[in-house]
């Protein structure tokens, strides 16, 4: 194993009791951190495990397939991936994959009553989409009007933020677009009401800057960019905006791209061919607005500056026939309702940035994705930008397919012999001992080993590639730590894990 102890933060000591100093294997900040496809008790090895070891470690061998080089084994006594993996690399003295069996479904479909009534899901192909990934490790920050906890269909990771109108930490929605937007980022989905969110696995960040007129200001908005890129967003959303720009809010979103968040944001809805600011600053994606039927609505503003389209609404027209014109449904906070314009449309651009960051894809990369993958000519129009976004050839462009999951892997694209699928980081694990944290993990083929923590940097191993992987850190053992495992191959491709935590 390649090894390497970084200094991640000169800290005080303080005297412990003899609890604090024993191992702790780290745990997913995620509650479960099998995920919701995992077949219970059931793990593929790529070994076959001797039948007296396979007993010492509860394990029922079901199959072994001596061409693919893998079994399939059942635990009935509640075995974790971290602790077979360990006692089988102990056992048979090598590198050993052990992951969770996963079921495999047609096209994902979901259970919310009213997502019959949203085509604009249907648009972007999100039932094949939610196949390979959901968003899941990936914060989204809403910067907006808040967002309401009164509900009943609200995101299912949802972290209370800041309000910069009154300067308090209640950001609770009383205008309603706020909520909107997030439910179309991030809305509880599968759970039996409601609709469903583009990256329901998400975690969404609600930050106000908007007051209950839907009205606020460029330096409000600049303080929620920065709040949310500190607070350790992924993706910025914001819609909002108008005709003139500031060097304070430019400033902002250069700050939180500097620190690898993606910032999207409406194009407008003054029916102009100029896009408004924020999403006409060089650093944001500006997503436009299309109907049911595809064609760009006439109030979304356009431009040089319009990268993409994406669902937003005209409720001139009912394409679908389903007897609603065709807004965008979502929860408000009087309920639910259809609501039209670019601000709808750039969540599920916010959204879909979610999806592609958990599929593998680098902050970098997003707006190329979206771009050279949309329905378009390829050559950009002052009215539609690129065209309309396209998720799955996206996802396709990064090498993810379905039962890639959300770490990356799949099939490669396109023609060619270079190798573009990205490594796969599995058995994220290790422990920790009063002031040293230490990490391990292993990866599918020889890769870098990266480690980033919220709040310090990335932190890169001294050694070759290698697919065992073994960091270590010297911590303050009485604080948690939020980081990321980042993987780049050869031909670099790069993955990065969820978001995971250690805690004393």
């Amino acid at each position: 194993m390649s090894r390497s102890l970084a200094m991640l933060a000169f800290l005080p000591m303080v005297a412990c009791t003899n609890s604090a100093l024993q191992d702790e294997v780290l745990a997913p900040a995620s509650l479960d951190d099998m995920g919701e496809d995992a077949v219970e008790g059931e793990f593929v090895i790529d070994a076959d495990v001797p039948d007296g070891l396979a007993a010492d470690l509860g394990l029922l061998k079901l199959d072994y397939d001596a061409e693919m080089g893998a079994g399939l084994y059942r635990s009935d006594e509640g075995a974790d991936l971290w602790t077979l993996s360990t006692a089988l690399k102990q056992n048979l003295r090598g590198d050993v994959l052990v992951e969770h069996n996963r079921l495999r479904t047609a096209s994902r479909t979901v259970n919310d009553p009213n997502r019959r009534f949203q085509w604009n899901l249907d648009q972007l192909g999100m039932n094949d989409v939610w196949d390979v990934a959901t968003g899941r490790g990936v914060m989204v920050a809403v910067v907006d009007s808040g967002v309401s906890t009164r509900g009943g269909d609200l995101p299912r990771n949802y972290v209370r933020g800041k309000d910069f109108v009154q300067n308090d930490n209640d950001p609770t929605d009383t205008n309603g677009h706020g909520t909107h937007v997030a439910g179309t980022v991030a809305q509880a989905t599968d759970n039996g009401r409601g609709m469903a969110g583009v990256a329901f696995d998400a975690t969404l960040l609600g930050v106000r800057v908007l007051d209950t007129n839907g009205s606020g200001s460029s330096y409000s908005v600049a303080q929620g960019i920065r709040y949310a890129a500190d607070a350790g967003a992924d993706v910025i959303n914001l819609s909002l905006g108008s005709s003139s720009s500031t060097s304070t809010e430019r400033d902002a979103i250069a700050y939180a791209v500097s620190k690898g968040v993606v910032v999207v944001a409406a194009s407008g809805n003054e029916y102009r061919n100029t896009v408004s600011y924020p999403a006409a600053y060089p650093d944001v994606i500006a997503v436009g607005a299309v109907g049911g039927d595809g064609t760009v609505a006439p109030y979304s503003n356009g431009g040089s500056a319009l990268d993409v389209v994406a669902p937003g609404g005209d409720m001139r027209k009912d394409t679908n026939r389903d007897g609603y014109r065709d807004g965008i449904l979502q929860e408000t906070i009087t309920g639910y309702e259809w609501f039209e314009g670019t601000s709808m449309a750039s969540p599920h651009v916010a959204g879909i940035a979610a999806i592609l960051l958990s599929a593998g894809a680098r902050p970098g990369e997003i707006r190329d994705l979206l771009v050279s993958t949309a329905k378009g000519s390829g050559r950009p129009t002052t009215r539609a930008g690129y065209g309309l976004i396209d998720p799955m050839a996206a996802l396709r462009a990064i090498g993810a397919s379905s039962g890639g999951g959300n770490n990356g892997g799949g099939s490669t694209g396109g023609g060619n012999n270079r190798d573009t699928t990205p490594p796969v980081i599995d058995d994220i694990g290790g422990y920790r001992n009063y002031d040293t944290l230490v990490l391990q993990w292993v990866t599918d083929e020889p890769t870098t080993t990266e480690v980033e923590f919220e709040g310090f940097g990335r932190f890169v191993g001294s050694g070759g590639l290698t697919t065992d992987h073994e960091m270590g850190f010297q911590i303050d053992p009485r604080s948690t730590y939020y980081f990321r495992v980042y993987a780049e191959d050869a031909a670099g491709n790069e993955s990065r894990s969820g978001r995971w935590s250690s805690s004393p």
